[in-house]
């Protein structure tokens, strides 16, 4: 089923495709993969604003319905004032681009097919074998060119310790990108990079000539129930080592990874910025750590990773969840608003969809919302592709290291295309 979705792909102006990978199961995973097409209805906002969060706030409070979709890193600013971007590129992403969907499927955890469809199943299942098609022909072959060489990012990131020195903040991620042109086929390359990854927050998404093949390991947001209480779960990665062929020397970098200073002081700083941010939304005394600076192991990565948890206000919902902790802290610094000011003056490009969100809400208000990571951009009609990485900047941190972190998360979206 899941491969006939990746090929119908073509026949949807609007699609969503998010899976929870194989590389392990978290106890937040109550979906192998969930996909949503079609559009009944578009929610987009080219240049985001409060007047336009407000009114796509309102609009779903008054009818609540399943949405799917992207809300992009510059949606910051709609929800604090005195945030600027960059002008736009070569690409056009919204800041605001979800869709309330003609269908969904999910596939549970216990393996259950659920459809959700104006139609029966089988007619259903007609239909998508009918819109499954060749992939279109293309030139895979693509020549990455970066924003910046390794002096300047070293340069860049150099300005951002002279404003650690000074107090200003506690850290910042400080991000580059990679850009290409090529007519390659979104769904193959998507294909290439979960055979690499098994990404556990994964996802295919199209809004028209516009693409994200998205390979995360974080998850942003759970929003969930449990005995009756409404539940936000957030669970933000600051820690990479590389994996290795030996299992010996595997090991020892997963080992050095959970034992390190430097690594185990950026995930706390943003635990920290995340259980205040969930403050604002949760019930007294109920944002917790459950699980703290655990070690996952992805095919190509080690990551250090926490889960912080809290139960939403009952005066609250998803949407006020989002406004309190968006954009997440992993891809912006703490404090927050300091470290959002900071980069914006050091980054040379827009971040769109990158570091942004992509995800689903159900008609409950419960959802799911990744960190859109590890991923590749595409807009189809110019033939440009782009690719980001970024890392944490401390006291602590040695700056070419975080170059070849950069470099090492790069690998597997650049792999994609050689495979």
């Amino acid at each position: 089923l899941k491969a006939q979705l990746r090929r119908a792909v073509h026949a949807y102006d609007a699609f969503c495709l998010l899976e929870t990978g194989s590389a392990f199961q978290d106890p937040l995973d109550h979906y192998q993969f969930i996909a949503a097409g079609g559009a009944r209805q578009w929610h987009r906002m080219a240049d985001a604003s409060p007047t336009g969060w407000t009114q796509f706030r309102d609009a779903w409070r008054s009818q609540p319905t399943w949405l799917f979709g992207i809300m992009a890193y510059d949606l910051k600013n709609a929800l604090e004032p005195g945030l600027a971007s960059h002008e736009k590129g070569m690409s056009s992403q919204d800041d605001l681009c979800v869709f309330e969907p003609e269908w969904v499927v999910e596939v549970t955890s216990r393996g259950e097919v659920v459809l959700h469809a104006e139609c029966d199943a089988q007619t259903w299942l007609r239909q998508l074998y009918d819109h499954a098609a060749r992939p279109p022909a293309g030139d895979d072959a693509i020549e990455w060119r970066y924003d910046w060489s390794k002096e300047d990012y070293l340069n860049h990131a150099e300005r951002i310790a002279y404003h650690l020195d000074r107090g200003d903040i506690y850290e910042a991620n400080l991000c580059f990108r990679q850009f290409g042109h090529s007519q390659a086929d979104p769904v193959a390359i998507y294909d290439a990079l979960m055979a690499r990854t098994e990404a556990p927050m994964a996802g295919l998404f199209r809004c028209k000539g516009q693409w994200l093949i998205c390979g995360s390991p974080e998850r942003y947001l759970h929003i969930g129930d449990h005995e009756g209480l409404r539940w936000v779960h957030s669970q933000p990665i600051k820690g990479t080592a590389p994996r290795d062929a030996n299992p010996q020397q595997d090991a020892l970098n997963a080992d050095m990874l959970r034992s390190s200073e430097k690594e185990q002081a950026e995930n706390v700083m943003i635990v920290d910025l995340v259980r205040n941010d969930l403050s604002h939304v949760a019930a007294p005394s109920s944002v917790t750590v459950p699980r703290y600076l655990e070690v996952r192991t992805l095919p190509t990565v080690h990551h250090l990773i926490s889960t912080v948890q809290a139960q939403l206000d009952p005066a609250y919902d998803w949407l006020d969840a989002m406004t309190a902790s968006f954009p997440m802290g992993s891809m912006t610094g703490a404090p927050k608003v300091s470290a959002m000011k900071i980069i914006q003056a050091q980054e040379l490009a827009r971040r769109g969809w990158y570091s942004g969100t992509l995800g689903f809400v159900r008609p409950n208000g419960t959802g799911d919302w990744n960190v859109i990571i590890r991923s590749l951009l595409h807009d189809a009609d110019s033939g440009m592709w782009e690719i980001w990485a970024g890392s944490a900047i401390t006291l602590q941190a040695e700056v070419h290291s975080e170059w070849e972190e950069c470099s090492l998360k790069l690998k597997a979206m650049q792999q994609a295309f050689t495979s």
